[in-house]
């Protein structure tokens, strides 16, 4: 996984209910972000470091934080997961307003002895908090997907209601 915090979302239990369906829709998004962002950081850091080069890779960065905002600005989660998206959203949108400091002061650079303030300074330190909370808020997902698992047990109770039995088996791929 490259430097960005795009958690994988593994869907382990199938079904069409929107419990279900969010997780794999999500992933779907950070899964996308993580790919591109991968393929990138392993094109940029394969070669010399050049000025041009740190200039696009942190535009393409940007661009690719911006399309995840987006994915996740279109889902609709069930109320019972509505927090976790409401902060998964404020975090991209962090993540997202670092991404865009960082490229702002890449295009400042002149000097290929300037580039590590690309990967190192106050923006590159923003986006590693950004990051830490992503972290956080991952594990806090997957503490709240497992606390269904403990339905499991009611599954075959014949009076509970349906949605009372329901159990979402998520695995998040949390750093």
């Amino acid at each position: 996984m490259c430097c960005c915090v795009a958690w994988r979302w593994q869907l382990v239990a199938g079904g069409a209910s929107p419990c279900r369906s969010i997780p794999a829709r999500v992933a779907s998004v950070l899964e996308a972000l993580d790919s591109e962002l991968d393929a990138e950081a392993e094109n940029y850091f394969s070669g010399p470091p050049s000025i041009e080069g740190a200039q696009e890779y942190v535009r393409i960065r940007v661009d690719g934080y911006r399309d995840a905002v987006a994915g996740i600005d279109t889902l609709d989660p069930p109320d019972q997961v509505a927090d976790l998206h409401r902060t998964l959203h404020e975090i991209m949108t962090k993540l997202l307003a670092a991404e865009e400091n960082r490229a702002s002061f890449a295009s400042t650079v002149t000097a290929i002895d300037e580039l590590d303030r690309v990967w190192e300074g106050p923006e590159a330190e923003a986006i590693r908090a950004a990051e830490a909370e992503a972290i956080i808020l991952c594990h806090a997902a997957q503490s709240q997907f497992d606390a269904t698992q403990q339905r499991e047990d009611l599954a075959d109770v014949p009076w509970m209601p349906s949605d009372l039995k329901e159990v979402v088996l998520v695995a998040l791929d949390c750093p």
